[in-house]
């Protein structure tokens, strides 16, 4: 590529100077021929041969000397290449270098060229490219630069910096040689002459000759070259920034510096220099002070000092003010250059203190112009005009004196430093390109005076803070993470911030902190000078850093800036307290306390205590006129985030040096205390206001930041206080004393109020002297304690006491009290739960923080099993709580305040219980007594030793609250802990469990009734946990219950004897015993409550241990326990029923406890007794009682009794000893005692009652031997009858389809009774029968009980249809009234039909009747039944009524049409089976013609098809055909047929076959002749309606049933053959068997008449006479 490059390059300079340039043209051609004559390998080989041949470039040379741009061209083209081919002879740099130079003069092209030669020429002949050639390249670039055209002047530039950096790359490459003495040059500086590299030496004098140009001085080395002072700062800055190292190291390098430069630059600084001038200065100065600071220390420290001048007020203009403050920003992003500067500046005698007098003027340029801050009297939002006077602001924020006025202008600029007008895009430093200086922000100089401060303390932090960590700890990954972000952000107040070290647990046992290395201490360190110019820095620094910090933590920030304003406060005070420079951490720990609750606040709220440094600086303020003034007319100031953030910020600090704060933490606990009270009673700020319909935006955003602030300082105060739990002790007693000291303070207890105690050693920080403190902010100390922010205040420093002390619980369990800080803690709650000068509500809060406490310490000491001085701790402090409050007279807040503080204690020690009772071994009296004092006057009794066992005196309860919180403990030992518990305290557990169940405070406040109530019966229930305990021996092991010594006690004084026998080793039988007189007397207290609890846990005692008690024993029970049971009670338990005995229904309610309790009792009792000589005895006065008890005329309870009774019965009966007990004596009351009989029972369910009532009889008369007698049988079936017909209705029931339980109880007993007497039967059957009909006779009050009877009654149908084909039944001397009786009874629901709605599922009552009355008459009517006369026709009455039932049915009540056809047939079926059964016993001659006669007419009447007309029927006084020739007009309206026309064709058949011939029989004869008149009437109906009808109607047809009809009754006319006797003889009628068509001749010939148009009536009347016509014999 070279070679072809280069070949056209010489072509075509021989074409373009064929005829004027010979000499180029020969040299061209030469040096082409050269070319051509290289063998062509490879580029480098070809610039190998090249470069051997000096004479080659000859014809470029000549092309650019002919300064023809043509020539030019190709000529600078060929060079070009050679120079980056490294293809030049070193021998041809002179012709080449003066060639380059007179190309600048060329066009654009070749000046291009040649800049872009100069680089690579440098680059590849460096080693030759020395003293005059370097100049000459130089100079070529300085030709250029100087060009008109901007690309070339710019890429000359570019070429400048590119050589320059090349040269002193050289020199660094030639320092790295060795070298002799023929390479080094001498060189004058101001010290003398030293020798250098020759590379050196051309460095030095470039150097040297830019340096003169930039400051327009005449160069030495570098003729007619120009430089403006723009570019040479920065050719100089460009050359600093790559080869500082390289100057450094060369003296005379620096000298040109020193003696150039720096003049140079304070020149520049201090003239009026342009902007683009200022900032390249600025600029090199920065790289100056960064790299040369050492060597060019007096001249920087004229610098810096003229720096400092120019940001002093109206010094200098604003943009060169703020290079100066970004020059100081970018010193301060190295901390090392800082801390250098001090050292060689601020600590060495004689030379200025720059770092100091930088901070300080930070100090006056930040209270320069407060309006344009915003400076107010806290740092808020931004406003657009202050508030305050703005000279006062300056003075309070900054402490200084002469506030500048106000320009003009900055008022139509906005306030406050924001982000987002406060900082520029790209910083002045660094806007290199500009000329003019650009438009600032008022607030920059501001934002920078922030971000050099930020820097300053991030500086410090970073350098100090690990220095402050243990070298032989080594942290995990986590930890490491956490010292990274502390040694970085300095406990940046982040919201985002690590939980998981406040989320642990509470029992978790931190590892002690030790405390933090001060770096001071680390002598042999080798940066120890650097920690110490550090601490003095620190020292020196901090007046103007706080006051600095003040006035804009009074300003207008936005979040940012203020959060980084916050951060640096808190790097610093980190800092300085690691250093233990307690001055000024102490003073910024103030600062930030100041800001975290502003004073106007403080003033808004309490009344100020001077003495503090914070309190002095407001005293001060407010003394001022112009600020009194202004207090009168300002708002009160609300907290604000700002505020809080402050408040975190301290919080954070306190977490970070918490082991050296000392007694420094009363500045972080008095400031979050007045922050916790100012949000309690400012509530923050009052909610958005609406404005129309807009809401004011910004309210709403600082609300959500209030609460997103609070949030972070609720973290950040639980970090802090989690962290005292790894301080060391001393230093957590210092920390306790102190927030306990504020307690006291706040109160107004006296300290001197808690105990003095033994001195400590020497050395050892006492816990329980509780000193002053540092002062405290205004605080609410001046003000009563009973005022409502008062209260406020003193309840939170209580609850923060409390939040510190919880996370130090492991300390309290596993340290002693001396060493732990718990005395001065216990000491402060109970100094304030019992004092007389606190309120309420903080004695409330003290009892809940010791109760608090003492859960966590049981807690930790449950789970860790530790030894047991903790616990007895907790119980010796809520004694002595428990003890000083009522001994306390006249305490605020009244007798309820120390009820609830009892009650809470309680708690504690029922907490105390659940966790670690089993084992406590010698403190249950301690216990006992904690229990006991809920009870007054417990104090001056030993239970149990003064009284019988069973016995308690009436101890008055403080409070039924107390009680049922006391009672939980107790209950807890009965039920966990009676094994810890010795055999001594037993008796006293007794006496106390008796005295919670005798109690009865407020029983008769309805509100408290069931709490107390529940409370009392599971104080009663405990006695069975004791009881159950008591029946196992020392082995675990049942045992029996009561020793014979015992057994045989028949008094309380022999009980008590043995009792005082066995002094404090009572035996297990004794204290059983006393347990069950115990629940005995508790079982006829005056609550019903309570006795029903004592009974069922008494009698559940005997249930579950009666198996192990003999019959002694029983006996000694039952006279001791039973017998009194029924005796001491027996004033109550036998009054009779009073209405306005307010008390009977529970007593009542008791009576039925008490007699099923002891009939299993005795049930349970009679294995044991069944064979002793007591059990007749037992028995007999058992059922004395329980007659005395019936007398009270109690459903319940005679429910109860009879039901036990019978269930003892039962047992008797099982085990075979009724031959030992008398039943004659439970005969008598079961007969005396009917529940049917009591008053007002029809109001109450009685069937319960009555149900027990007959089972009890039906056992009993299982138990008789020959059963009941007639006398007993009677009494027996009265009393049936009359508990069926009082018993109430079933609730939530109905006896439609099933009977009740006492129906069903009341058809077995009746079952039961004997049948062979005939008294009993006929009696038994009368009551069975009435039960048929009862269900269809009820009265009115009945129906509304709701009471039916249906399934008694069908169910009684089923008994009598079974009694009447038993034998006894058909051997019975009445048989007909037997029959008459049932039979009458069920023709009630048979003639009800469709009339009774009362139906049930399953078939209707009537069907039901029906079918037991065809059951019955087929086995007893086809006999003769048995009787007198009227009995038997009682019955037939009975049977003919049932029939006339059978064929009847009022169709229109029927509720259900589509059964009726169904029903028909049934009837049908069932009158088919009762015609066959009493035809012909019907005609028999001991029954009544009347009889019979009603039966037929039913036949009759029933068998109509339509309604006949009136006149047709006779009337009472007529013959029964006389009807039928009555004269009436005929009917032309529409008959209906009845809707049952196949029973009466059915019935129509019947007449007819009874008035037919049968055998002859006087039955038959007797039964037709009854029967034949109605027969002829049935046909004569039916020609008469025909004669009378049919000629009206014209040519209508005749009605299609009418017609049917009809012919039926022809044809049954035509086929009869009637009984002759039935008929009476006709003269001229020769036939016996048609006799009766003579009767219907005449209807029938007028009936042939009216049919004259009706041919098929015609006909069948045809018939009729062809008939007649026969029978007349002709």
């Amino acid at each position: 590529m070279t070679s072809q490059l280069l070949s056209s390059e010489l072509l075509t300079l021989i074409q373009d100077s064929k005829k004027k340039n010979p000499d180029l043209r020969n040299a061209a051609e030469k040096s082409l021929a050269d070319l051509k004559a290289l063998p062509n390998t490879s580029e480098a080989q070809v610039a190998a041969d090249l470069k051997r041949r000096p004479d080659f470039v000859k014809p470029f040379v000549l092309a650019c000397n002919l300064r023809n741009p043509k020539f030019a061209t190709s000529g600078v083209t060929g060079l070009l290449r050679l120079v980056v081919s490294n293809g030049l002879s070193p021998d041809s740099l002179r012709d080449i270098l003066q060639a380059f130079q007179e190309c600048t003069t060329s066009s654009l092209d070749v000046q291009l060229k040649v800049l872009q030669a100069l680089p690579s020429l440098l680059q590849n002949y460096a080693e030759n490219l020395k003293g005059r050639f370097l100049i000459s390249a130089f100079q070529v670039c300085f030709s250029l630069h100087g060009s008109k055209t901007a690309v070339v002047s710019n890429t000359a530039a570019a070429s400048l910096q590119q050589l320059l950096t090349f040269t002193f790359e050289n020199v660094a490459n030639e320092d790295r040689l060795p070298s002799g003495d023929e390479d080094m040059v001498a060189v004058t500086i101001q010290t003398g002459s030293i020798t250098v590299h020759r590379t050196a030496s051309d460095a030095y004098h470039l150097l040297n000759d830019i340096c003169l140009l930039t400051e327009g001085s005449r160069p030495k080395v570098l003729d007619d070259a120009r430089l403006t002072p723009e570019f040479g700062l920065e050719l100089l800055d460009s050359l600093l920034a790559v080869h500082v190292g390289t100057i450094a190291q060369h003296e005379e390098d620096v000298h040109i510096f020193r003696a150039r430069l720096m003049p140079f630059i304070i020149k520049l600084l201090s003239e009026k220099a342009s902007y683009n001038v200022t900032v390249r200065t600025v600029r090199l100065l920065r790289l100056l002070v960064r790299s040369l600071l050492p060597a060019l220390a007096a001249e920087i420290e004229m610098v810096i000092s003229l720096i400092n001048h120019m940001l002093e007020p109206n010094s200098s203009p604003t943009w060169k003010r703020a290079l100066c403050l970004e020059l100081y920003r970018d010193i301060h992003d190295e901390p090392t250059l800082v801390r250098n500067m001090y050292t060689l500046f601020d600590e060495t005698k004689g030379r200025k203190n720059l770092i100091g007098d930088h901070l300080a003027i930070l100090v006056r340029l930040a209270a320069e112009k407060p309006a344009v801050i915003g400076l107010g009297q806290r740092s808020s939002g931004f406003e657009t005009q202050p508030d305050f006077p703005v000279d006062q602001i300056a003075v309070e924020a900054g402490g200084l004196s002469g506030a500048v006025s106000i320009p003009d202008e900055l008022s139509l600029n906005k306030q406050g430093i924001n982000a987002n007008w406060s900082t520029v895009r790209t910083s002045c430093i660094d806007q290199v390109d500009k000329s003019e200086p650009p438009m600032l922000p008022a607030t920059y100089l501001y934002s920078l005076v922030l971000t050099c401060i930020n820097r300053f303390s991030d500086g410090l932090a970073k350098f100090l803070l690990p220095f402050t960590i243990h070298p032989n700890i080594k942290p995990n990954g986590k930890q490491m993470s956490t010292i990274k972000r502390r040694s970085q952000d300095c406990h940046v107040t982040d919201d985002n911030e690590d939980s998981t070290e406040r989320d642990a647990p509470v029992h978790s046992v931190p590892r002690a902190k030790r405390l933090p290395i001060n770096p001071l201490t680390l002598r042999d360190h080798e940066k120890f000078d650097q920690i110490v110019t550090s601490a003095r820095m620190i020292e020196k620094s901090w007046p103007a850093l706080l006051a600095t910090s003040s006035t804009f933590l009074n300003a207008s920030l936005d979040s940012d800036y203020y959060h980084t304003l916050i951060r640096s406060v808190q790097r610093f005070t980190q800092v300085a307290g690691l250093l233990d420079l307690t001055t000024p951490r102490d003073a910024f720990l103030t600062t930030l306390a100041k800001h975290a609750v502003p004073f106007a606040q403080v003033h808004s709220m309490r009344t100020p205590v001077a003495g503090s440094f914070i309190e002095q600086q407001i005293n001060d303020t407010s003394d001022s006129e112009d600020t009194k003034h202004k207090n009168k007319t300002t708002p009160s100031l609300s907290l604000t985030p700002r505020n809080l953030l402050c408040l975190r910020a301290l919080l954070n600090l306190g977490t970070a040096l918490g082991p050296v704060l000392q007694d420094s933490w009363s500045i972080v606990f008095d400031t979050l205390h007045q922050v916790d009270v100012a949000l309690e009673v400012t509530n923050y700020r009052p909610p958005p206001q609406v404005s129309g319909s807009r809401v004011d935006m910004e309210d709403i955003e600082e609300l959500d930041d209030l609460n997103v602030e609070k949030n972070a300082i609720e973290v950040a105060v639980s970090r802090l206080f989690e962290s005292t739990s790894g301080l060391p002790n001393q230093s957590f007693i210092q920390a306790l004393d102190c927030i306990c000291s504020l307690a006291y303070s706040v109160s107004g207890l006296p300290i001197d109020s808690a105990p003095e105690l033994s001195p400590v050693k020497e050395g050892e920080l006492s816990p329980n002297v509780i000193r002053p403190r540092h002062h405290r902010l205004p605080s609410l100390a001046g003000v009563r304690t009973n005022d409502v922010s008062s209260v406020k205040d003193i309840m939170v420093i209580l609850e923060r006491t409390n939040q510190m002390v919880q996370c130090n619980t492991a300390r309290f369990c596993r340290t002693s009290s001396s060493k732990s800080g718990w005395s001065t803690f216990t000491r402060l709650l109970i100094d304030h739960l019992c004092s007389s000068a606190v309120v309420a509500e903080v004695r409330i809060t003290a009892v809940r923080n010791l109760d608090a406490t003492i859960r966590r310490i049981t807690s930790f000491m449950s789970s860790d099993r530790l030894q047991n001085e903790p616990v007895k701790r907790c119980l010796e402090a809520l004694s002595s709580a428990i003890s000083c409050l009522w001994k306390s007279k006249g305490t605020q807040g009244g007798f309820s305040c120390s009820l609830e503080i009892h009650s809470i204690a309680l708690g504690s020690l029922l907490f105390m219980l659940e966790e670690c009772g089993d084992t406590l071994r010698s403190s249950w009296d301690a216990v006992f007594s904690i229990i006991n004092s809920v009870f007054e006057g417990t104090e001056q009794s030993a239970a149990g030793k003064e009284r019988r066992p069973f016995e308690v005196a009436a101890f008055t309860s403080r409070s039924s609250k107390l009680v049922r919180s006391a009672f939980a403990s107790l209950q807890l030992i009965c039920s966990d802990f009676l094994a810890s518990i010795p055999n001594r305290y037993l008796l006293m557990l007794l006496h106390t469990q008796h005295c919670f169940c005798s109690q009865g405070e407020d029983l008769n406040v309805s509100l408290t009734v069931g709490p107390l109530a529940r409370l009392v019966k599971r104080s009663v229930a405990l006695f069975r946990n004791i009881s159950d305990f008591l029946q196992l021996d020392d082995e675990g092991q049942s045992r029996l219950l009561v020793d014979p010594d015992v057994a045989r006690c028949t008094a309380d004084k022999e009980l008590m004897a043995l009792i005082s026998a066995q002094c404090d080793d009572i035996s297990k039988s004794i204290l059983w015993m006393c347990l069950i007189l115990h629940l005995a007397r508790l079982s006829i207290d005056h609550r019903m409550e309570v006795r029903h609890s004592a009974l069922h846990t008494l009698f559940g005692i005997f249930d579950a241990c009666g198996h192990r008690l003999d019959a002694e024993a029983w006996v000694m029970c039952f006279r001791l326990v039973f017998s009194r049971l029924l005796s001491a009670g027996e004033s109550e338990l036998t009054k009779p029923h009073d209405p306005e005995h307010a008390d009977v229904d529970s007593w009542n309610e008791t009576s039925v406890i008490l007699a099923r309790s002891i009939s299993k009792a005795f049930m349970q009792s009679l294995g044991a007794l069944s064979r002793h000589r007591a059990l007749r005895h037992v028995w007999v006065q058992l059922l004395a009682n329980f007659a005395l008890l019936l007398k009270r005329q109690s459903l319940g309870l005679s429910r109860a009794i009879f039901g036990a009774l019978t269930e003892i019965l039962c047992e008797i009966e099982r085990i075979s000893c009724t031959e030992t007990i008398s039943l004659d004596v439970a005969w008598v009351l079961w007969r005396d005692n009917v529940p049917t009989s009591y008053h007002s029972q029809k109001t109450i369910d009685n069937n319960d009652a009555l149900t027990t009532y007959l089972r009890y009889v039906t056992q009993l008369h299982s138990m008789l031997p020959n059963g009941f007698d007639t006398a007993q049988a009677e009494t027996v079936m009265a009393t049936l009858r009359s508990c069926i017909t009082h018993s109430a209705a079933v609730a939530y029931g109905s006896d439609v389809d099933v009977m009740t339980p006492v129906q069903k109880l009341v058809l077995e007993a009746l079952d039961l009774l004997p049948k062979s007497s005939e008294e009993i039967l006929t009696q038994h059957v009368e009551v069975v029968s009435s039960f048929v009909g009862l269900a269809f006779q009820m009265i009115d009050e009945d129906v509304k009980q709701g009471k039916t009877y249906i399934a008694l009654s069908k169910a009684a149908m089923e008994t009598v249809e079974v009694l009447a084909k038993q034998q006894d039944f058909k051997s019975h001397g009445s048989t007909a009234y037997l029959l008459a009786v049932i039979f009458q009874a069920l023709a009630i629901p048979i003639r009800l039909k469709y009339k009774w709605q009362r139906e049930g599922k399953g078939i209707p009552s009537w069907k039901k009747a029906t079918s037991t009355f065809l059951s019955i008459l087929d086995t007893e009517v086809t006999r003769e039944s048995s009787g007198s006369r009227k009995n038997t026709q009682n019955m037939w009455e009975a049977i003919a009524s049932i029939c006339d039932g059978i064929l009847a049915a009022d169709t229109d009540c029927c509720d259900s049409p589509s059964t009726i056809s169904t029903d028909q047939a049934f009837d049908i079926e069932s009158f088919l089976r009762l015609q066959n059964v009493i035809i012909p016993a019907l005609g028999s001659p001991s029954i009544p013609d009347k009889i019979r006669r009603q039966y037929i007419s039913s036949l009759f009447e029933h068998s109509l098809l339509h309604e006949p007309h009136p006149d047709d029927l006779a009337r009472p006084e007529q013959e029964l055909l006389d009807g039928l020739r009555s004269q009436h007009v005929g009917r032309v309206q529409y008959l209906p047929s009845k809707i049952r026309s196949k029973m009466a064709y059915v019935l129509v058949d019947q007449l007819f076959d009874l008035a037919a011939v049968h055998d002859g029989s006087a039955k038959r004869v007797r039964l037709a002749q009854i029967a034949a008149p109605y027969m002829i009437l049935r046909a004569g109906l039916v020609l008469k309606a025909y004669v009378c009808d049919q000629p009206l109607r014209g040519l209508m047809p005749q009605p299609l049933s009418q017609k049917k009809e009809m012919h039926y009754v022809l044809k049954k006319l035509v086929d009869l053959n009637p009984e002759p006797k039935a008929i009476p003889a006709t003269s001229g009628v020769q036939s016996d068997h048609k006799k009766h068509l003579f009767l219907v001749f005449g209807l029938v010939t007028k009936a042939l008449k009216a049919a004259r148009k009706d041919e098929e009536m015609r006909t069948a009347l045809t018939q009729v006479l062809d008939t007649i016509d026969a029978s007349l014999g002709y």
